[in-house]
């Protein structure tokens, strides 16, 4: 009896550091994968919670401002920090503060005249681009420029060289090959005519670089016709110089109220390289519609997971998921599962930042927060009538202002047309073949099993065994949301695993607080319970000598083990060397005393 109670004890011991280790590692779970609207859900319950318990009035304009675009709240909040309506925050007005500001309150249905006005005002002319005219033929031709009230001759070649310069506004420049617009001639019509037929278009470029960008529009006319350019570029400032960041934002929403943006895109192409902390690209695919600034887009993705330019991968991932609300392409699958898999226990992500989490919501998990449109009407949802929501350059048919889409996309009547592999820059790889360097993009003559791709196509590699454990092999450190695994990679790599979300297990907790609890009662009753141990002990000599005195069946003859021993009559001279029977149960004094100590 005394050894299987030390081995009880023993047990509990092993049992309570093996609940500590287990909840601390986090190793041990019961809970059930949940799905993602659930974790969507309790997303959006952590974020109104957050504005909730700070209330509006205490939030930041920024903060404000991501609220109202998530969740329709602070409305009110967001309009009294503006400068009369028209910027934000009214402390220090910026570009972006109230380009963000004219979204949210647009989407709540509130009128922003007043402050897309104030955007306009900020239009200033670009400093360090070049512009270019070009003129060409398939055969020599003889050309007249005309502008200012006068018309100037020019000779194309047929090696389609200009020889001569057309006034003080266009110079020949760039070996010949095409005319340079003097920065004073920003915005004059030229028109252009020849007596064979020929095509005109303007070139730009940035001064630092060394890159020829073609303008959107190409003007083409027969022998005698005339075509028409204009030098229009124009950027946003608060000051003499270009705002880079508040050019992109105020664009985007002045293209969402509907305003000409053209003006604005030569500037923000040209120079996009030097900035690419702001992830241009979303915003250009927006602006254009097109695939070469999606793709580029899709391959910025780190780790097959997030983005992260600037060093916030929260926001970051957020600017790069907007353009994709309606698009569901492999890298857009990633960055959910990423954020899914390392949600906060409370619902938010990034510490429950309230600008990042609203945005992040408002980015890849849209919920309307008006009814829709500036006069505040119903409007039935887009897809549910059987349309398509789309960016609006993207719609090739009617655009449906009667329905509506999330953000600032459109309903339009026909679908999204995809194009070919070829057209979108691609290669199609056969199904024996991965693309290498660049990212797989729908295209519509790719065939079952097979992909097109931006890069290049080669022979299928062998996957490591870390691979196929779901793993990534890097040659450097795992990031954060990683761990290193003994699964085997190639040489000079390590395995990098998705860290185990730890789950918070109330049975192990329940179970360690009922055993602290037993030791605890046992070191308050550790009196009763040696007086019941003493009691339980002596019941279970008394059933010892019962059944040795049991009946034997006939034949039966007991061992000396069975036999009972005859009582033993103690002289009184040596009843004093005989200890009394409690100093005997040392073993068990052992136990409570260990008891004890740990009810400490």
């Amino acid at each position: 009896m005394k050894k299987k109670l030390v081995i009880g004890y023993l047990f509990l011991i092993i049992l309570i550091s093996f609940v500590v280790a287990a909840n601390s590692t986090g190793t041990i779970t019961t809970s059930d994968d949940v799905s993602e609207s659930t974790q969507v859900n309790k997303a959006y319950q952590c974020l109104n919670d957050k504005i909730s318990d700070k209330t509006c009035d205490e939030l930041s304009s920024q903060e404000r401002i991501f609220s109202l675009l998530a969740t329709g709240k602070c409305k009110t909040e967001v309009l009294e920090s503006s400068k009369n309506e028209e910027c934000w925050p009214n402390s220090k007005c910026t570009l972006k503060n109230t380009a963000q500001a004219v979204l949210a309150l647009s989407n709540a249905g509130t009128n922003t005249d007043d402050a897309e006005d104030w955007l306009l005002s900020k239009k200033i002319i670009p400093e360090k681009m070049e512009w270019f005219l070009q003129i060409e033929s398939n055969e020599a031709t003889t050309c007249s420029v005309s502008y200012d009230g006068s018309s100037k001759q020019i000779l194309v070649g047929a090696d389609k060289k200009i020889t001569s310069a057309a006034g003080s506004c266009l110079t020949p420049s760039a070996g010949n090959w095409w005319l340079k617009v003097s920065q004073n001639c920003y915005g004059k019509e030229f028109e252009i005519s020849c007596d064979k037929s020929f095509i005109t278009t303007l070139l730009f470029k940035n001064t630092d670089s060394s890159v020829i960008h073609v303008s959107q529009k190409i003007n083409a006319a027969s022998a005698e016709g005339s075509t028409i350019e204009q030098v229009n570029s124009s950027c946003f400032s608060m000051t003499n110089v270009c705002d880079y960041e508040g050019s992109l934002w105020a664009a985007f929403v002045l293209k969402d109220r509907g305003e000409e943006i053209s003006e604005y895109l030569p500037y923000l192409v040209s120079v996009k390289d030097n900035y690419e902390e702001t992830i241009p690209e979303a915003f250009l695919y927006l602006l254009t519609g097109y695939e070469e600034f999606r793709n580029a887009l899709l391959q910025k993705q780190k780790s097959g997971q997030y983005w992260d330019e600037s060093g916030d991968k929260f926001y970051d991932t957020a600017i790069a998921l907007y353009p994709l609300q309606y698009e569901t392409p492999m890298e857009k699958t990633n960055s959910i599962n990423w954020l899914l898999g390392i949600q906060g226990t409370d619902g938010c992500w990034a510490a429950g930042d309230i600008v990042k989490n609203a945005f992040i919501l408002s980015s890849i998990w849209p919920r309307g927060t008006s009814s829709g449109g500036s006069g505040g009407t119903t409007t039935q949802s887009c897809s549910s009538a059987g349309k398509y929501c789309m960016s609006s350059v993207e719609c090739e048919g009617q655009i449906l202002d009667s329905y509506s889409c999330s953000g600032v996309f459109k309903c339009c009547d026909t679908p999204k047309t995809i194009g070919t592999c070829d057209e979108q820059g691609g290669e199609i790889c056969s199904s024996e073949k991965e693309c290498v360097d660049g990212i797989n993009i729908e295209s519509s003559d790719k065939k079952i099993g097979e992909i097109c791709c931006t890069g290049a196509c080669e022979e299928l590699q062998q996957q490591t065994e870390c691979e196929l454990s779901g793993g990534t092999c890097r040659s450097y450190a795992c990031d954060d949301t990683e761990e290193s695994s003994s699964y085997k990679c190639e040489a000079g790599s390590s395995c990098c695993v998705e860290k185990k979300k730890s789950s918070f297990n109330w049975f192990w907790i329940i179970l360690l607080v009922v055993l602290i609890i037993l030791t605890i009662a046992g070191f308050f009753f550790k009196d009763k319970l040696r007086e019941f141990w003493f009691r339980a002990k002596s019941f279970g000599g008394n059933n010892s000598s019962q059944i040795n005195q049991r009946p034997r069946p006939s034949g039966f003859s007991p061992s000396p083990r069975q036999m009972i021993t005859p009582r033993r009559i103690i002289p009184p001279q040596q009843k004093q060397q005989i200890k009394p029977q409690t100093q005997k149960n040392t073993d068990i004094d052992n136990v409570l005393k260990k008891l004890k100590e740990m009810g400490k």
